[in-house]
């Protein structure tokens, strides 16, 4: 009898520990998959765990976390929960792969300096306390292109984001970028692995950067991503 009440306790404590978050609105349909699970369907008030894909299929989701930290996803957005440790209500710790779509997030700040990364193929955002949102695969004109290129667009609301492109992005640079002088140009400039990998910008409120592999711009936020569907809705349901 006391072993099989050691092993119940044992696994309440291990599901209370993979639960990070719950769905606090949903407009439309959405789901979550565990890791090598089938997928389920979301509602207000169902659990998010570390290891869950998820997907919006139409409307838009929110969802909050164990520390207050909340995130908000567009229609058409996937997101992998990669990373999640909370000690009590505290964050220690939390990444997410935005695989497509759009993200909003308002971050709490963690008191001991817990990290918040979101991460696309194209970049990384990093955060400690502050509100932003990211599109992984946002169709955008890079200076010498005459047709629109995929790219990560991170823009910042309110306090400050460091963003660095990833690993592959970096990557795709060392194939792209020609040996010989380089030649400055307008907009944009191309440079090669090596420095890729050591750029790390911080943008500030009102702020946004576009990332691809052969873009890094800095600029003032868009007006019109302010005034788009997903940013009513966020709107809405801060």
């Amino acid at each position: 009898m006391n072993r099989l009440l050691v092993v119940v306790v044992s696994l309440l404590s291990s599901w209370s520990f993979a639960e990070v978050g719950k769905v606090a609105a949903l407009e439309g349909e959405a789901s979550r998959a565990p890791k090598g699970g089938a997928a389920e369907a979301l509602k207000v008030g169902s659990p998010i765990e570390l290891g869950d894909t998820l997907t919006v299929k139409t409307g838009n989701l929110k969802f909050e976390l164990t520390d207050g930290s909340v995130i908000m996803l567009a229609p058409a957005s996937t997101l992998e929960i990669t990373e999640a440790e909370f000690e009590g209500q505290e964050r220690k710790g939390f990444s997410g792969l935005l695989k497509a779509g759009s993200l909003w997030t308002k971050v709490k700040k963690a008191l001991g300096g817990g990290k918040f990364e979101v991460s696309t193929e194209r970049a990384v955002a990093g955060v400690r306390g502050t509100i932003f949102r990211i599109d992984a695969d946002a169709l955008v004109k890079a200076a010498k292109a005459k047709q629109g290129r995929k790219a990560s667009i991170v823009r910042v609301v309110e306090g400050a984001v460091a963003v660095k492109p990833s690993v592959l992005i970096a990557k795709s640079i060392k194939k792209a970028v020609p040996k010989g002088p380089r030649v400055e140009v307008p907009g944009p400039k191309e440079v090669n692995v090596d420095e890729w990998e050591k750029i790390f910008v911080t943008l500030a409120a009102n702020q946004q950067i576009v990332v691809g592999v052969d873009l890094w711009e800095q600029a003032e936020i868009d007006q019109a991503s302010k005034t788009d569907a997903f940013s009513k809705w966020i709107e809405k349901n801060q």
